[in-house]
């Protein structure tokens, strides 16, 4: 046979069988899994969370990552410094390269952010934990790659410091609960616990700028000696203990001309917050500032023109709180 005649018979071959082939390929597509596009990489996008009014804590204005740190603040025993956090809503950096630096140094100033703001929370909110220095906190964090390629956050640890003047925490817990093992608050509504609490506190201590526990519940309830802060803790503490809804207010109070860094409480009455200033009620001698309201009358003007509340007290939160605002009239019930 000759060659043409061979090369015809090939080409009119291919051209019957063309169209089953081509029909063979378009079924295997149909039987081949469909390859998805991987989606482009996102940063985690986290929960923000921004108060204009005081409810009832101050952990009700923390994001799901700072309530973490809170939540593992708050499982420590006493005397312990040193924790670690999952967060809520966990950070992831890039996918199937290292970070790099300026992503490093963005997320460590977010877990600072964090902490600190979870911080300032917990001691205005938890004043019984007395051996922990708010202000000062050092933290370590850990990423790692997955087997989707991205680069999360896998490790977060907090290292905390004690007071100076706090040294064996255990026997200053054990004298605590003994100072208040039989407090018991005398009348059955709010007024008369709260009267009851602020009388308790003026009979047990003394104003002292010097005490070595002054700002803390032992300097208040153990030593009998302290300032400002140690008598809103204790006021605080007591009537947690008495089933009052309180809260401890920071900010600034004018005195004498002089304007300084103060903390005094609120009370909760029907779902309205009254000031109470146990400082001020012990260093006058009587019960001036007992559920009162911002326009009530003091001894140096109203108590809205000498008492402003203001984040004092830990001056590296970079938050802004919402902080308790007082009703503008007094308690006039029972």
């Amino acid at each position: 046979m000759k060659a043409g005649r061979i090369l015809s018979l090939l080409l009119a071959l291919l051209l019957l069988t063309l169209p089953l082939m081509l029909g063979s390929c378009e079924m295997l597509a149909q039987l081949l899994p469909a390859t998805e596009p991987e989606e482009p990489f996102a940063p985690t996008v986290f929960t923000e969370v921004t108060a204009t009014t005081f409810t009832r804590t101050y952990s009700d204005q923390l994001c799901p990552n700072e309530k973490s740190v809170y939540d593992a603040v708050l499982a420590l025993d006493a005397g312990e410094l040193t924790f670690s956090a999952t967060l809520a809503e966990q950070p992831a950096i890039c996918r199937d390269r290292a970070p790099k630096d300026e992503e490093k140094e963005a997320l460590s100033e977010r877990l600072g952010y964090w902490i600190g703001n979870a911080l300032y929370a917990f001691k205005l909110d938890h004043p019984e934990y007395f051996w922990i220095d708010f202000s000062d906190f050092s933290y370590e964090y850990g990423l790692k790659s997955g087997n989707d390629g991205i680069v999360r956050l896998e490790s977060l640890s907090v290292k905390l410091t004690a007071p100076a003047d706090i040294t064996d925490v255990a026997a200053l817990t054990a004298a605590l609960a003994d100072a208040t093992k039989d407090f018991s608050p005398q009348g059955t509504t709010v007024k008369e616990k709260v009267a009851y609490i602020d009388s308790y506190l003026s009979a047990h201590i003394r104003y002292e700028l010097t005490a070595p526990h002054r700002g803390n519940l032992i300097g208040a309830l153990v030593d009998g000696k302290c300032v400002c802060e140690g008598y809103a803790h204790a006021f605080f503490y007591l009537c947690q203990k008495s089933g009052v809804d309180a809260v401890c207010i920071p900010g600034y109070a004018k005195a004498n001309g002089e304007t300084e860094g103060h903390m005094w409480n609120g009370v909760f009455i029907d779902g309205v917050l009254y000031a109470v200033d146990a400082t001020w009620n012990d260093s006058t001698h009587e019960a001036r500032y007992l559920l009162v309201g911002s326009d009530t009358d003091g001894h140096e003007g109203t108590f809205g023109e000498t008492h402003t509340p203001d984040m004092l007290l830990i001056s590296g939160s970079t938050k802004s709180f919402a902080l308790p605002q007082i009703s503008k009239t007094a308690y006039i019930g029972n």
